[in-house]
């Protein structure tokens, strides 16, 4: 575990900061997911700093959308080897999204697990189905296949 801010990777390899804020900073991710691929980290590993950040990181993607940069936006913490964390470190990593940017559904935190439990699961699942489409008219032809 890192003991502190300064020690981390992000500091250490004098990486880009893109943001410098009193509670965080931000750097583009070096192995990005999509464009625009941004991590959001606190300067002190505490609930105050990290709440701080992850408002900052939504305040962001809001206003990217409302100045319609962006359409949509992930944002969210890997806790724990387990989950994908490998800098030990709070941070929050912020993907931006557009329309179009995959084809049919864009997809969630329901496609990020084995076995993961998407539109196919939800949509032809007999407890779940009706509800499902109803929900997400859109994903949906007239035939009853995902578009």
């Amino acid at each position: 575990m890192i003991e502190e801010f300064k020690d981390t990777p992000f500091e250490q390899n004098n990486q880009e900061v893109t943001i410098d804020g009193e509670f965080f900073r931000v750097y583009p991710d070096l192995w990005p997911a999509c464009e625009g691929h941004l991590l959001f980290v606190p300067k002190l590993n505490t609930p105050e700093y990290i709440t701080k950040t992850v408002g900052e990181a939504i305040a962001y993607g809001d206003n990217l959308v409302k100045t319609g940069k962006i359409d949509g936006y992930h944002f969210g913490m890997n806790i724990g080897e387990p989950a994908g964390q490998s800098v030990m470190w709070p941070h929050v990593h912020f993907l931006p999204r557009h329309k179009g940017d995959v084809e049919g559904f864009p997809g969630s935190v329901r496609l990020a697990h084995k076995g993961h439990r998407g539109s196919e699961y939800y949509g032809f699942h007999p407890e779940h189905r009706d509800r499902y489409r109803e929900v997400h008219k859109h994903l949906w032809n007239d035939e009853g296949e995902l578009e």
